[in-house]
């Protein structure tokens, strides 16, 4: 017997099919409803199995010549969520990285000129273009320097993709000072992660890393269980920081995951919580 969820997916597919005029003139509030219902959803398992569906068919408004930027917005926001929350194989991710990465540029470009081709601009250029970035600009380049970074991610094989490393983390620091609440602290999330990337021999700066997660998780009141694994996984296992590593996860794990905007990604959490704890002993000792 298939499980339940798969036949609702195929109900709302059919309603789809039969309303398609009606999503055509409302992909934008189609995408971004749907975006927001699966970041509400509390079952990482459902999710994973349904969203691909999704996907398709948010692809292909943002495809259509006359989507708006913001419904390839909302297309990127989704592939790089579910690439990031349920996909371990590095061959999808970078090509689920490659289409959020595509949708986030063609989205800013229609709604930010001045950020079409942002990723091809000269260090002293981007600088300038970064300089601009204001409260009324700063949910598209934020959209795009978080694809940007999951595309570099997914490419670490190209020295010449790692080299734009240092314009994401630029944008997003920028970001950071225009708004660090944004998007449940995400600013801080991920410059936390590129600080700890690397470890202190070769030029990490886990002070600044750790600077960035506590700040994160004091924004978001520790609601946000996602900083705190990461914090364990890049900053606590980067130092060594055994007990550190075990309060931060049994933190997460005693907590209650759903929070408005953030249910799926604090299920997802608790989810790598528990395998990092299983894997504690071994990992420190």
């Amino acid at each position: 017997m298939k499980p339940f969820y798969q036949y609702i997916t195929l109900a709302i597919i059919i309603q789809l099919s039969a309303c398609s005029a009606i999503i055509d003139k409302q992909s934008t509030k189609f995408a971004d409803n749907l975006n927001e219902t699966i970041l509400n959803f509390d079952d990482p398992a459902t999710v994973k199995e349904a969203t691909p569906t999704f996907l398709i068919l948010v692809d292909s408004m943002a495809r259509h010549e006359d989507s708006s930027g913001q419904t390839q917005l909302a297309a990127a926001k989704m592939y790089g969520s579910f690439s990031g929350a349920f996909v371990t194989d590095a061959k999808r991710q970078k090509v689920l990285s490659n289409k959020a990465f595509y949708y986030a540029k063609a989205g800013s470009c229609k709604i930010e000129k001045s950020w079409c081709h942002a990723d091809t601009l000269n260090n002293a250029d981007f600088t300038a273009l970064v300089a601009n970035i204001n409260e009324d600009n700063l949910p598209v380049v934020y959209a795009y320097a978080v694809a940007w970074l999951s595309y570099i991610q997914t490419h670490a094989d190209d020295w010449a993709v790692v080299a734009q490393l240092a314009k994401s983390q630029q944008a997003l620091t920028k970001i950071a000072q225009v708004d660090e609440a944004y998007d449940n602290a995400g600013p801080h999330l991920y410059l936390g992660a590129i600080e700890s990337t690397l470890p202190p021999a070769l030029g990490g700066k886990p002070d600044i890393a750790k600077a960035h997660f506590e700040r994160g998780i004091e924004l978001t009141q520790g609601k946000s269980l996602l900083i705190k694994v990461e914090y364990a996984r890049r900053y606590a296992r980067g130092i060594f920081d055994k007990e550190l590593h075990h309060q931060l996860l049994t933190q997460v794990l005693s907590a209650n995951p759903q929070q408005e905007g953030l249910t799926l990604m604090n299920s997802w959490a608790q989810e790598q919580a528990q395998m990092l704890l299983d894997d504690e002993n071994e990992y420190f000792d």
